[in-house]
């Protein structure tokens, strides 16, 4: 009995002594909790708190699928020198030591002096690189103590991205900057469908500044935003691109502009900004085709000359007395260009041979008596108001208003306002709106909105598309706009423009010189040419501004041979290629190719896949935010589909089975004259790939 009673007697002491220790538990618990919450609540998130993140940006591609913005992987790395035990620390060190030499230079003895000092100075947090890629992070975290995870090798990695423009300087204002502080360009108008969806990252403050995720998301593509795809043509804006900045150095001009606008539609082909910097060179930092509002000059008058025309107080045969290429109006004189001794000319011939003195008179004569008839003439050609251009900054088109009692002495209406109108002063327009009005000319009076956006793709899908707009069915009437053809093509066959005919392709348009500061005595100058081509059956509108060339500065001998130049070499590309295919064009937003490059290339850049065939020849394409890899087959009795192939990949599989190949352009295959699934039947024929 006495040894069952001091057996029980342990079991109470033992049971109670449990219960005691589970009352204080619940006592700290309640105090922790309850009590003090609050207080340990503000300590942990002090050090460990939720981060909103914008996910992955959309890519920005041309219309044929070249990719002109994409975001680029990069990663900073830390190395905590203190989480490491010692063995696993001083057993490891040499080695890293070695292959961080290796790759990433500098000597081992750097190396493992840094880290050693590092750890025995109880430095915790060292910044070892900034902005690595995935590649080289995937071989950082292979190295010894590396790869023993951030815990016990205190390694640790914070992902972010870089935009990067794979074509530089090309058409980079009009694609735009994205940016915190502020964004232009494209990737500002269109951001809220490139931003990616709004990620949480835990993180964990290492230091007073240093926050780090808890968890490290490496995948690539997490959130990302929706994809758009431009109207602009890269083999149209690299033409356009180097004439225009040719043309800028031979001038040393201060800045130019160049626009390609499709004629039907509105889209807009090729858009070139370029200013000259500090050392002399062009960059694209500004919009001069959107955002720069000067007085046009010449280019002006074929605005004035629809508006007269279509009021019926001329016509193309009617005699104007232009004075010798000089007259007074009030106390103001006029001069043409050239003093040329005519007395009388046709209005034809007077916008031919671009008289000032012949548009101001016409214009002077047959509304002196009415100013406001004149401005709302101009106005009800839909000329004074926006484009509406996606991208942001353009200003309204300005014009005197007669009616405008408020407007300050340098904006109010005078009497000499309507002659200097007139010829294209006394009033602002930007390169655009000007190309926007010889474009409704050449599309026969309809007036489409200038555009540059045509869908936007999420996950392989476009989940919107924008269509042409018109932003007036018909600017004037049929007979109106005939004439006006018929002038353009004057000027171009007899007047001003006659030295720039060429044998490649007809076009009509019209010169522009604009002096800037004609009140002082510093002469500067803008030159200028806006038209359209071909004559018969126009395909593009184009308008070239040279700001300020030195030397030479009329439009004519400055601007035009750029858009004869530009024009030349584009009549070659569009040529070339001659086979009738698909109307619509594709824009590649899958790929296709040899399989080993594209898991080299994807490893290179940081993207994350998933394969689903060794094959030599594979599909890659964006399924779910993330990039698949699958066979492609490849046939050699009918015909394969090829589009989205890279040229040199298409040219090897074609050639391969004995076809003989006729190629246009560089980069990837987006059509082919033989439709995927067509038997060959004769492996002689020849095949073209655009």
């Amino acid at each position: 009995m006495d040894r069952k009673k001091e057996l029980l007697v342990r079991v109470y002491l033992v049971f109670f002594g449990f219960i005691f220790f589970a009352m204080l538990i619940i006592g700290q618990v309640i105090k922790i909790s309850l009590i003090e919450g609050d207080k340990w609540r503000n300590s942990a998130q002090k050090n460990v708190k939720w981060f909103s993140e914008e996910g992955e940006r959309g890519n920005i591609y041309s219309c044929r699928g070249n990719l002109l913005a994409t975001s680029i992987p990069q990663f900073d790395i830390y190395v905590d020198l203190a989480t490491s035990s010692d063995k696993n620390f001083y057993d490891n060190v040499g080695l890293l030591s070695r292959d961080l030499s290796k790759h990433f230079g500098k000597d081992s003895h750097h190396w493992q002096s840094t880290f050693v000092n590092g750890r025995k100075s109880k430095k915790r947090y060292h910044k070892l690189f900034t902005n690595v890629t995935k590649a080289e992070l995937d071989l950082l975290n292979s190295f010894p103590l590396f790869n023993l995870g951030r815990n016990r090798g205190g390694f640790i990695s914070e992902r972010k991205s870089r935009r990067e423009k794979p074509f530089k300087s090309l058409c980079a204002r009009t694609v735009g900057i994205d940016r915190v502080e502020s964004k232009v360009g494209l990737e500002k108008a269109f951001d809220k469908f490139l931003g990616g969806d709004t990620v949480r990252v835990l993180k964990q403050r290492f230091t007073d500044e240093l926050w780090l995720p808890v968890y490290q998301p490496t995948k690539v593509g997490r959130g990302k935003g929706a994809d758009i795809v431009t109207t602009l043509d890269m083999r149209m804006q690299g033409v356009a691109h180097s004439e225009l900045r040719s043309a800028l150095q031979e001038s040393s001009a201060r800045a130019g502009t160049a626009v390609i606008m499709e004629v039907s539609t509105g889209a807009i082909k090729a858009m070139v900004n370029l200013s000259r910097g500090s050392d002399g060179s062009y960059y694209e930092n500004w919009n001069h085709a959107v955002g720069t509002l000067t007085e046009p000059g010449s280019t002006f008058k074929l605005v004035s000359a629809l508006a007269m025309l279509e009021d019926g107080v001329v016509d193309l045969n009617t005699r104007i007395d232009i004075n010798g290429g000089r007259k007074k109006f009030y106390t103001e004189e006029m001069f043409d260009s050239d003093l040329h001794g005519i007395k009388y000319a046709t209005f034809k011939e007077v916008f031919a041979k671009s008289s000032n003195v012949g548009m101001g008179t016409v214009a002077f004569d047959n509304y002196k008596s009415d100013w406001s008839k004149f401005y709302e003439s101009i106005a009800e050609l839909g000329v004074s108001q926006r484009t509406g251009v996606e991208i942001y900054g353009e200003p309204e088109p300005f014009f005197k208003n007669p009616k405008d009692k408020k407007a300050d002495r340098a904006n109010k209406w005078s009497g000499t306002t309507i002659p200097w109108m007139a010829h294209g002063y006394e009033l602002k327009m930007t390169p655009l709106q000007i190309l926007n009005v010889y474009n409704a000319v050449a599309n026969d009076g309809r007036m489409m909105r200038p555009h540059l956006v045509t869908k936007v793709v999420k996950d392989g899908k476009a989940i919107k598309k924008f269509k042409p707009k018109t932003l007036n069915e018909q600017i004037a009437s049929p007979s109106t706009i005939l004439k006006a053809k018929k002038m353009l093509k004057a000027v171009a066959e007899s007047g001003t423009a006659k030295k720039l005919k060429t044998k490649e392709i007809s076009f009509a348009g019209k010169t522009g010189t604009t002096k800037v500061n004609y009140w002082t005595e510093n002469k500067e100058y803008n030159a200028s040419f806006a038209g359209y081509f071909p004559v018969d059956n126009p395909k593009y509108s184009m308008v070239v501004v040279l700001y300020d060339p030195k030397g030479e500065y009329y439009g004519a001998q400055v601007a035009g041979p750029v858009f004869r130049d530009i024009l030349k070499r584009l009549s070659g590309i569009e040529s070339l290629f001659q086979v009738e295919v698909e109307t619509e064009e594709k824009v590649l937003m899958a790929q296709a190719g040899n399989g080993i490059d594209f898991k080299k290339l994807l490893s290179h850049i940081g993207v994350d896949y998933q394969s689903k065939s060794n094959a030599r020849w594979v599909n890659m394409e964006g399924r779910n935010d993330e990039l698949e890899i699958d066979k492609k087959t490849i046939s050699k009795t009918k015909m394969s589909d090829l589009t989205g192939m890279g040229l040199r990949d298409a040219m090897y599989v074609l050639e391969s089975i004995g076809m003989e190949v006729e190629t246009e352009g560089l980069g990837q295959v987006y059509r082919q004259s033989v439709r995927p699934g067509a038997l060959i039947k004769d492996k002689k024929i020849k095949i073209y790939l655009r």
